[in-house]
């Protein structure tokens, strides 16, 4: 029951919005605005009072206005006044239709008037009076008239299609109002061996060729036969380039880390001791002859000398102490750490591999072969290989300095990669280039 009263309170607001809509735009003034919103709410509420009292005022006072319309454009001087005569009746004869097509309003219209022969008459002498204002535009002899006349031309075949000959002086018009512009690319000089630009020429012509921001623009091809006399030659030529420039570069790091634990030594050992007395069993690796290696126990002052020459905490043989007597309770033993400095030796190689290019732009006047426009578009790629190794203890060395030591030395891309790698920014510069200068042309 709650859902139906629902139902039934939106209807209400739905039908009072309505009514309450076509009478603010009746009282505006928007006359036509209010039929159609009559003639809409009467489809869905045919006894609508307030609805049938606003289009029996409205119909009328919207046809006096578009009369009166018709008749100040008839005695004036505009040029194209067949046109707006037009789009007056237009909206008359939407009136007639949708009255006719609403029982409803018919009842409260019953005899609508439909301007279709008046319209018919004025639409044809529309589509003359473009007509005739193309063809003046296009005697004029220059682009901006050229582009004038097309759109004259085009405006008289959307009032009557086919009219006279307009689809001939559409073409005509277009053509003439059609920058016509010759690409020229320079083939690149002293390509390496298997190195091709075809790929990146190619990627500007097929942007060229399917260039539509502007339609009065047209890009050819020098193997376009349809091109007999260009507007503009788009010249496009590598000034400069170098692909697969090698830089090498190798560097000595000495890494080191402080307060790293390097052992864990028995509290009991050093208990009783002082700090100089404080003694470490190390495993010792004699310099020039590391297989003889001797267990030794050295001073806490000596140790880090001992580690720094590779030297290890604790004894050769790698053995622990064991109670005899395995019955015998031992107390848990407690340990301390050792703190030393580690080091290492970092090598960090690095190979970059250079190709970088300058492509120069030129648009030039095809009549007086003057340059309109010159600019140049610079494009680099760098290639990164880094690879490294270490001797000492890896704790020295930082995450990064890790990384790197996992690497391993890789080739480059082969020159045909790199040269289309360092093209990409070029064509980026290029393409936004050309769409500035030819948008508004």
């Amino acid at each position: 029951m709650r859902k139906l009263s629902i139902i039934i309170l939106v209807a209400i607001i739905g039908t009072i919005w309505s009514c309450s809509s076509s009478k603010k735009s009746f009282e505006s003034g928007n006359y036509y605005g209010s039929v159609m919103q009559s003639v809409s709410k009467l489809r869905k509420s045919p006894n609508n009072k307030k609805t049938r009292e606003v289009l029996s005022q409205a119909y009328p006072m919207a046809v006096d206005f578009y009369r009166d319309q018709v008749n100040r454009m008839k005695n004036s001087q505009d040029r194209f006044k067949n046109g707006k005569i037009v789009d007056a009746y237009k909206m008359l004869n939407n009136m007639h239709d949708e009255i006719r097509r609403s029982p409803a309003a018919l009842e409260v219209i019953p005899y609508p008037e439909d301007f279709y022969s008046q319209l018919k008459y004025h639409t044809k002498e529309a589509a003359a009076e473009r007509y005739t204002a193309g063809e003046e535009a296009l005697a004029m002899g220059s682009r901006p008239y050229a582009i004038e006349a097309y759109h004259h031309f085009v405006n008289a075949d959307l009032y009557e299609p086919g009219y006279l000959d307009v689809k001939n002086k559409i073409d005509e018009a277009r053509y003439f109002a059609t920058l016509k512009v010759l690409v020229e690319q320079v083939p690149v000089p002293s390509m390496q061996a298997g190195l091709s630009a075809q790929f990146f020429q190619d990627q500007i012509e097929q942007f060229l060729f399917n260039y539509q921001e502007n339609e009065f623009i047209r890009f050819y091809s020098a193997r376009d036969e349809n091109l007999k006399d260009p507007d503009q030659i788009l010249v496009f030529q590598f000034d400069d380039f170098v692909v697969g420039q090698v830089n090498n570069q190798e560097r000595i790091i000495e890494a080191s880390q402080d307060s790293v634990v390097i052992a864990r030594i028995p509290k009991s050992s050093v208990e009783n001791q002082t700090q100089q007395e404080q003694k470490v069993t190390v495993c010792h690796a004699p310099p020039g002859n590391p297989a003889n290696t001797q267990t030794l126990e050295v001073g806490m002052s000596a140790l880090q000398a001992h580690i720094d020459h590779g030297d290890k905490i604790g004894s050769c043989d790698g053995a622990t102490p064991s109670p005899s007597n395995s019955n015998v309770s031992v107390p848990k033993e407690e340990y301390i750490n050792v703190y030393s400095t580690v080091k290492a030796t970092f090598r960090e190689n690095t190979r970059q591999v250079i190709s970088r290019g300058l492509l120069s732009m030129r648009i030039m006047d095809a009549k007086s072969n003057t340059v309109v426009l010159h600019d140049k578009f610079p494009g680099e790629f760098a290639w990164i290989n880094q690879w490294g190794s270490f001797n000492g203890d890896e704790r020295a060395l930082t995450q990064e300095q890790l990384n790197i030591a996992n690497q391993r030395p890789m080739q480059p891309p082969p020159p045909q990669t790199l040269f289309i790698e360092f093209c990409k920014p070029i064509y980026g510069q290029l393409t936004s280039k050309v769409m500035s200068y030819y948008h508004n042309l």
